[in-house]
C-alpha cells in the first residue's frame, strides 16, 4: 500500500513539475475490496471475490486541481462503468449516439454543482470459482438498500438491508420472499440482456 501510495505521489508531484495538473483529471480506483486473508475490511465482510460488501465495496478518489473542490466527500453510489461517460464530459465531448452507455456521467457531483444521481440498480456477475474452490460461482442485484445474492452451485440466495445491516450478518431472504423473486427478476433481466455467460454443469 505504502509503494502505491508513494508512486500516485510520484505521479502528481511530476504533473505539477510540468504544469499540468489543472489540465489533467486523476481517478484513483480498486477493482475489488480488500482480500480479507491480509486486509481488515470491517465491518463489511468478506473481501475480494466475494459477493459481500467487503469484495466489491471500495473508495474513489478524484483529483483535479481548479475542478474537483479539495477534500470534498460524497457518499453516493458509483461503479467504474461510470468512468468512461464521465470523462467524455470532462473533456467536452458529446457521448457516442451509436452505442449503449452503461454507466452514468458524474461530472456535475465531481465539479461540486448540485443535483441528485438518477436512481438505478446495480449489477455484478461472477459466474466461475477463484482461490481453489473458497469463491464459487455467484451475481448480486443493488437495488436502493437492498441487495440480492444469489449463488449457482445450489440455487441458494441471500438477501440484505444494507442501511441496516452494512456488515450483511442477518439474511433476510426466508423472511422476504417477495422481495427475494421481484429482485431475482431484475437479476435474470439484467443476464438476458447483457448476454452474460452463465456456469454450466459438466
Amino acid at each position: 500500500i505504502k509503494s502505491v501510495d508513494d508512486s500516485v505521489g510520484r505521479v502528481t508531484d511530476v504533473l505539477e513539475e510540468l504544469g499540468l495538473a489543472g489540465r489533467t483529471c486523476v481517478f484513483f480506483f480498486s477493482d475489488n475490496g480488500g482480500l480479507h486473508t491480509v486486509t481488515d475490511n470491517s465491518p463489511l465482510r468478506m473481501g475480494k471475490g466475494f459477493p459481500y460488501e467487503g469484495g466489491i465495496r471500495e473508495a474513489l478518489a478524484v483529483r483535479w486541481p481548479g475542478t474537483v473542490p479539495l477534500g470534498a466527500r460524497r457518499a453516493i453510489q458509483v461503479s467504474s462503468i461510470d468512468f468512461f461517460p464521465t470523462i467524455i464530459r470532462l473533456a467536452g465531448l458529446e457521448l457516442p449516439a451509436d452505442r449503449t452507455i452503461d454507466g452514468l456521467d458524474l461530472s456535475r457531483v465531481l465539479m461540486g454543482k448540485e443535483g441528485a444521481l438518477p436512481e438505478r440498480d446495480l449489477f455484478w456477475h461472477f459466474p466461475h470459482y477463484w482461490w481453489g474452490d473458497r469463491v464459487r460461482p455467484w451475481s448480486a442485484v443493488r437495488s436502493g438498500d437492498w441487495k440480492l445474492i444469489r449463488f449457482y452451485e445450489d440455487g441458494r440466495r441471500e438477501l440484505y438491508d444494507l442501511a441496516r445491516d452494512e456488515s450483511e450478518s442477518n439474511d433476510l431472504a426466508s423472511t422476504r420472499p417477495e422481495l427475494v423473486e421481484r429482485l431475482g427478476r431484475k437479476l435474470d433481466a439484467w443476464l438476458t440482456e447483457t448476454g452474460a455467460k452463465l456456469p454450466r454443469r459438466k
